[in-house]
């Protein structure tokens, strides 16, 4: 098996190509050969290592058919070695979450939407 090698998560830019959750979570079973014999991602093996996320959401997550939960993209991401945050949809998620007063707190989110709104204005 390939050596793991953790990846450090950057703050997605502004008109910056994103590459999606399924093709991240590709790319980074291919570079650990988690793969079949003909080369391609071995869905099936790496579900059986997430515990409780089954195959059918981890499908549905990579092929785009429905938003992949914060949950997936932990679970994943704890078993891949890397960080959450190397998926910009977890970053966005954490942004949400930075601006719901029942996850901060009204204070922190009424400062989060303030901070945003000044950056907005520039």
């Amino acid at each position: 098996m390939a050596t793991t090698s953790v990846r450090v998560a950057r703050v997605v830019r502004q008109g910056e190509k994103r590459r999606p959750f399924g093709a991240v979570v590709r790319d980074l079973l291919i570079e650990r050969e988690l793969v079949t014999g003909m080369g391609n991602p071995n869905w099936s093996a790496f579900a059986a290592q997430l515990g409780e996320i089954q195959y059918e959401s981890l499908r549905k997550a990579v092929t785009g058919e429905r938003w992949p939960s914060p949950k997936i993209m932990e679970m994943v991401a704890q078993a891949l070695g890397v960080e959450p945050r190397l998926f910009w949809e977890y970053q966005l998620h954490e942004a949400q979450r930075s601006f719901d007063p029942r996850e901060v707190g009204e204070d922190e989110a009424i400062a989060n939407l303030q901070a945003w709104l000044g950056q907005k204005k520039k």
